[in-house]
């Protein structure tokens, strides 16, 4: 069990119910991953949704754009609707709103795309370790065969990241299992 103040832990009751100070411990189970890029309406809402079906309960995936576009794009809708990962959460949203100080602390904040997203703020809650995975960005505007071609390789690459983070980032006990 857990004592928090102030957002962060700094008491654990260790294994006989003594106590010990950690401030190394978490106070909820699994990582927190905010996935960032600039219009939050295709690759980090895939990202997001890819991670929430993949990552069972050791995670909890957000995604966020420094300039979100409004709304979802629809051939990602429709790609996440035909593969069984869309949910009614997904949706649009500015990266504002994950700096609140009402906001869940991350873990991870991950930016993808070709480059990491212009007017990324400099400080988030919880001090996350902040990563760039460059993912081929999925131009939506060209014959209907190449943006499906676009949109499915920069599912695959996400979906590569998105596994390998799992494996690395998963918690010990589920690690030990899979050896087992």
């Amino acid at each position: 069990m857990e004592v928090t103040q102030g957002g962060s832990a700094v008491v654990s009751l260790g294994p006989r119910g003594k106590t010990r100070s950690d401030p190394l411990v978490t106070t909820r189970e699994g990582h927190n991953v905010l996935f960032l890029c600039e219009s939050n309406s295709i690759t980090s809402i895939l990202a997001e949704a890819i991670l929430r079906s993949r990552g069972g309960k050791d995670f909890k995936s957000f995604s966020a754009g420094t300039r979100p576009a409004g709304e979802v794009n629809p051939l990602a809708r429709d790609l996440l609707k035909t593969s069984g990962m869309w949910h009614e959460g997904l949706r649009s949203k500015g990266s504002d709103q994950f700096v609140a100080l009402d906001a869940p602390p991350m873990d991870y904040v991950i930016t993808v795309g070709e480059r990491p997203p212009a007017g990324l703020p400099h400080a988030w809650p919880g001090s996350p370790q902040v990563i760039h995975w460059r993912i081929t960005d999925p131009t939506i505007d060209r014959k209907p065969i190449e943006n499906e071609r676009s949109l499915r390789k920069a599912v695959g690459e996400l979906e590569t990241r998105i596994k390998l983070f799992v494996l690395v980032h998963q918690r010990k006990e589920r690690k030990v299992a899979a050896v087992a």
